[in-house]
């Protein structure tokens, strides 16, 4: 009997031991997290030389993307859009940082503000919700994710781009269009919205598949009728070989090849499309679609 009540002893001290020596999961304070309090500083005052610092040279960084920039990449990011701005900063009272250790015994810090900011030449104010995750390894920045909604910051741009243009009585509608697919192509869906007229009306070619919405009238019913299926639908979808020509009466046509696979049965897709745009005071305000709709129907039937 004595013989267990020793043996239990020490496995309930093994054990006890065994919990103490297990680090804290989550914490408010690490030198992580005042790591990460001073690259918000560095961004603020445009302390770019510090601020890169915080990075290992190999840093993986997504932002609102899957595709993955570098450090430098996103400091030029960084660097070109603040400068629009009279002051920015993250409000101090929406502030919250936590790190915690992962199952694999990774440090994350996770951030998360509210960025201000003031466009030059405007007296609108922004706000923005922002969160990051922050993967540290001795006390670099190796991986970074960050969400944030860029359509109001584009939506304010745009606005004052086609003033200063309304100002000259000169709009190029080929360079609008053209830098929307551009957009499109870095999967950019907000400054594509920003483009578009608060009511564009939107026509998917007939017996397309998401033709069943025509017309889409606005901007949201665009993203959720046409641009939320499509990424819903198809793996790597994209537009290839685009040539654009200016017509009359502000209108722009683009040509080209829809390249991509159908999800449900992997078949690849190369369809010829021709898209004609109509736009008014800069913005876009219809749009015609024109495709093969047979082959189109043909991958997706398979």
């Amino acid at each position: 009997m004595k013989k267990e009540i020793f043996i239990g002893l020490v496995l309930l001290l093994v054990l006890n031991f065994s919990c103490q020596q297990k680090p804290e999961r989550w914490t408010a304070t690490s030198p992580e997290i005042e790591i990460t309090k001073a690259l918000v500083k560095d961004y603020e005052t445009a302390n770019w030389s510090a601020w890169i610092l915080h990075y290992a040279d190999t840093a993986k960084i997504h932002h609102n993307s899957v595709q993955r920039i570098s450090p430098q990449q996103l400091k030029q990011s960084f660097e070109k859009s603040t400068a629009n701005f009279s002051t920015y900063k993250f409000s101090e009272k929406d502030m919250f940082v936590e790190m915690i250790i992962d199952d694999k015994m990774n440090k994350w810090v996770y951030f998360w503000g509210t960025w201000e900011g003031k466009i030059i030449g405007s007296d609108k104010e922004l706000k923005v919700p922002v969160h990051l995750a922050l993967k540290f390894v001795d006390s670099k920045i190796v991986e970074e994710y960050g969400y944030y909604d860029n359509t109001p910051m584009n939506e304010i741009f745009n606005e004052i781009e086609i003033a200063k243009l309304a100002e000259q009585g000169n709009f190029n509608n080929l360079n609008i269009i053209t830098n929307l697919y551009k957009s499109f192509e870095k999967g950019d869906v907000p400054s594509v919205l920003a483009s578009l007229d608060e009511k564009v009306e939107w026509n998917e070619a007939e017996n397309f598949p998401y033709a069943d919405g025509n017309p889409y009238i606005g901007p949201e019913a665009v993203l959720n009728g046409v641009f939320a299926r499509i990424d819903e639908d198809w793996n790597n979808f994209k537009l290839t070989n685009i040539q654009f020509s200016e017509m009359k009466n502000g209108m722009v046509l683009a040509t080209g090849r829809y390249m991509g696979k159908y999800k449900k049965n992997n078949a690849p897709l190369n369809a010829q499309f021709a898209h004609v745009w109509s736009l008014t005071d800069g913005k876009a305000s219809k749009f015609q679609q024109y495709a093969d709709t047979q082959q189109t129907n043909n991958v997706i039937n398979q």
